[in-house]
């Protein structure tokens, strides 16, 4: 498990401009226990949830449910936290994927979903984020945490995740990509 430098909830991210530099960086997810009981409801047959990283938060359970990385680690945290639900966004597929997932998950059409992803969130969410020496620094560390770790929100380059957990993911993102 890799060390961070910083965590902060959405919540927070929300209000101020800039958080980190806007270096390449990874980033992980962390939902309290009812924001991921919420999310994880419709997987609950598929999901392993004794095999979720676990950390305490402000005295409170958190499990880490996605991983990512960018080159630009700032403008990737605010995209992922403040992206408006636009019919073109959820449409050319430029919503992020991380909200076209909660959005399915809360069972919510993604154009409508916009609020409700944004209190899910600021809710329920805290990120653990880092830099890195360079974007392919970023990309060995996602490798290892995919193929180490158990995140069963990244769908690409997740070889720990089952098949039936992404299929089912993939299936609900287009019943509610509208």
């Amino acid at each position: 498990m890799i060390s961070s430098k910083k965590i902060n909830s959405c919540k927070n991210i929300r209000k101020t401009s800039q958080m980190v530099s806007n270096e390449p960086g990874w980033y992980r997810w962390w939902f309290d226990e009812d924001g991921t009981s919420t999310i994880l409801k419709p997987l609950a047959d598929l999901v392993q949830t004794s095999k979720l990283q676990q950390r305490k938060i402000d005295g409170k359970v958190y499990y880490a449910l996605y991983f990512g990385i960018s080159k630009e680690l700032n403008n990737r945290l605010k995209w992922h936290i403040t992206q408006h639900h636009t019919a073109s966004s959820v449409k050319s597929g430029f919503l992020s994927t991380l909200r076209q997932t909660i959005s399915a998950l809360l069972g919510i059409n993604m154009t409508d979903s916009e609020n409700a992803v944004n209190d899910y969130i600021d809710k329920h969410c805290y990120l653990e984020y880092d830099c890195t020496s360079s974007h392919a620094a970023a990309k060995q560390i996602e490798a290892s945490e995919l193929s180490s770790g158990y995140y069963p929100l990244n769908i690409q380059e997740n070889k720990v995740l089952p098949k039936d957990v992404q299929n089912k993911l993939k299936k609900l993102r287009k019943t509610y990509k509208h």
